[in-house]
């Protein structure tokens, strides 16, 4: 009888002893009972027999192993780094369902790749070949590439000699937003279809795309965030798209960020890694600019486009309600009579973001969460953070039943549109799309022109190409802006440069107008947005001053429970013993979360700040221990490192 150590994708250690009369090596699946139903976990490997009985293995799912010991040294890493049990970051990291899924039954002959070749520009070429130098070590590349520079052209370029030397490539995109267009764009010039890896599609679909992957079928993948975890013997080179957005960190456990964790992956594979954006994320620009990452920069548009020019207008001297300034709703009108494109980006779904009482003056918030209602047209209130709903029957204080919507989302922005452009308005964002053919169905009737003007948030503000798109107009950049995160400036200068970089991509110059109450902001300065380290430049010495990354590493506690009062006590003795056992570390807090109630849970949060990443690990170890320790039942604890979400 032979003894195996299994690991099951469960919300605990996950690691379980069990016997069969076969061998099972590393990395291979294996179908066990656990708490009286059948699971699928992956073998790590043969122990010795344990002091009491085992159950067997039901059935060895693999003859050849589908995790090499490469991927699940990975998993420990993450589980490791993130401190998280290692059935957890399973669970938190692949499927269980697709990880049960069955090998499709058909022939495995890889796809070979038809190239249609590409002319690139020599800025392009030499790009090419600096990285394709050394393809079998590990390095990590950064391509700072402006909206329209082509950085999508190397990553073909870049895929097809990956495929010549018979390995493949994992091609990771923040939102699946992205992923129609270049789907197409992919398609038509490598010569075959890539296969496609997000949550948003039918379980059939991603275990599809997950074995034609894992078994080597095509020599290409793009995908979402799970789509890193995918097996891979023959993977050769990683790339991560628009790797400063934010979307790529999850906020369930494991609270991993992709972009660190494909270059751990990448290192752990000796592979090279690609990160490309037209805005680097601040932490990847400062290890490209002190060489940590190797930098590449693209400072202009393909083709002769030229960049867009900007228009901020000033809307505190003549405010009124009316959803857009008098500018900009006229260079819209102008635009749309050219017969061009235009794009009204607005970062708030819903149709008004409040309701206001109108005897009272009461905002109508969420009996679960201290946040105010969405309000939709259907006349829904909606709460974006537990999702409950309702229908409005009197104000929560005085009963009154006079209301006024107050604030503007994208229903309310399409509704106004809709009046003066009939028939010439497709809105996207997280309502109108619930799933990827929806989406696919929206971007190709703007794409083909079936409407002049698209309204949405941010699933619209990068990686889409509209050659005819001349005009964008930015609403409510002020709302991110004024965030209480430290982050705040770089996400405003972020979305400002990724949504201005779909206007002008063809032959036409693009134009932008800003409407904002805070027009003397530093980041609506036009001379941040005039060369590509402007930004960085200004926002480097503040991160220093202030002891944020890439100068210091952070982890935020949270404490949440249903009781305010212990909740808040609980938070304060685990604080108080951490600053005694760590004089050195700066600890803040705790204090209220900005979202100080959630899904009826009263919220307190810390704020730790380290130069070592082993402080910040003992830290949190000790702090979890402290919780256990202080606790009441009830009261939840989280750490989360290198965190990107403060409220």
């Amino acid at each position: 009888m032979n003894f195996f150590n299994i690991l099951l994708p469960i919300a605990a250690e996950g690691i379980f002893t069990y016997s069969s009369d076969n061998h099972a090596l590393p990395g291979t699946r294996v179908a066990v009972s656990f708490n009286n139903r059948k699971i699928v976990g992956i073998v790590l490997g043969e122990t010795k027999e344990p002091p009491f009985k085992c159950k067997e293995i039901s059935i060895i799912l693999d003859e050849i192993p589908l995790f090499d010991k490469q991927w699940l040294e990975f998993i420990r890493k993450i589980s490791e780094y993130y401190l998280t049990p290692l059935g957890s970051t399973l669970f938190g990291v692949l499927s269980p369902r697709v990880l049960a899924s069955s090998p499709p039954k058909r022939p495995c002959l890889p796809k070979p790749l038809s190239i249609v070749d590409v002319d690139l520009s020599a800025e392009q070429k030499a790009i090419a070949e600096r990285i394709s130098a050394d393809m079998s070590s590990f390095y990590p590349h950064l391509i700072h590439g402006v909206t329209g520079s082509g950085k999508t052209e190397i990553y073909m370029e870049l895929i097809k000699r990956v495929a010549a030397i018979g390995r493949q490539t994992l091609y990771l995109v923040p939102e699946i937003s992205l992923t129609p267009q270049l789907f197409e764009l992919l398609s038509a010039r490598l010569g075959i279809a890539p296969s496609v890896f997000h949550s948003k599609l039918p379980h059939k679909a991603r275990a599809d795309a997950f074995w034609q992957f894992a078994l080597g079928e095509t020599p290409f993948i793009v995908g979402a965030r799970s789509a890193l975890f995918i097996p891979s013997e023959k993977l050769g080179m990683i790339i991560l798209d628009e790797e400063h957005e934010k979307s790529y960190k999850q906020e369930e456990t494991p609270s991993y960020h992709l972009r660190d964790m494909a270059v751990l992956y990448a290192k752990i594979k000796k592979i090279p890694i690609i990160l490309g954006s037209a805005t680097p994320q601040v932490e990847s620009y400062f290890n490209a600019a002190n060489g940590k990452y190797s930098f590449h920069t693209l400072p202009n548009r393909i083709f002769g486009a030229s960049m867009p020019t900007f228009n901020i207008i000033d809307i505190k001297k003549e405010y009124t309600k009316k959803i857009m300034a008098e500018p900009l709703l006229q260079e819209l009108t102008e635009t749309v009579s050219r017969g061009e494109q235009a794009i009204i980006f607005l970062n708030r779904k819903g149709y008004s973001t409040s309701l206001y009482c109108k005897v009272c003056g009461a905002l109508q918030y969420c009996p679960n969460c201290s946040v105010p209602y969405t309000v939709y047209r259907s006349g829904r209130l909606l709460c974006n953070y537990c999702g409950s709903s309702a229908r409005y029957s009197g104000c929560s204080v005085c009963g009154s039943t006079e209301t006024y919507c107050a604030g503007v989302g994208t229903e309310r922005v399409e509704e106004y549109l809709e009046e003066r452009f009939p028939n010439q308005i497709v809105r996207i964002d997280a309502d109108s799309v619930r799933s990827a053919g929806r989406l696919t169905r929206l971007i190709a009737d703007f794409g083909s022109k079936k409407a002049q003007i698209l309204v949405g948030t941010q699933f619209i503000a990068k990686g889409l190409h509209f050659p005819d798109v001349t005009f964008v107009g930015i609403l409510g950049i002020d709302n991110i802006l004024s965030l209480p995160d430290f982050r705040a400036s770089e996400r405003g200068y972020q979305l400002i440069t990724q949504i201005s970089g779909r206007a002008g991509r063809g032959k036409k110059c693009g134009i932008i107008h800003i409407q904002t109450m805070m027009p003397n902001h530093p980041l609506l300065n036009t001379e941040i947005y005039g060369g590509q380290n402007a930004f960085y430049d200004y926002e480097l010495p503040r991160r220093a001053m202030f002891k944020y990354p890439p100068y210091t590493k952070l982890s935020r506690f949270l404490f949440a429970g249903g009781d305010e009062r212990v909740t808040e006590e609980v938070s304060e003795r685990v604080v108080y013993n951490i600053k005694k056992e760590f004089p050195k570390v700066i600890v803040l807090g705790p204090a209220k979360a900005p979202i100080s109630k959630m899904n009826n849970l009263y919220r307190y949060a810390a704020l730790i700040k380290s130069n070592s990443n082993k402080n910040i690990a003992e830290l949190i170890k000790r702090a979890a221990a402290i919780f256990e320790k202080e606790k009441t039942a009830g009261i939840i604890f989280r750490a989360d490192r290198d965190p990107y979400y403060f409220m």
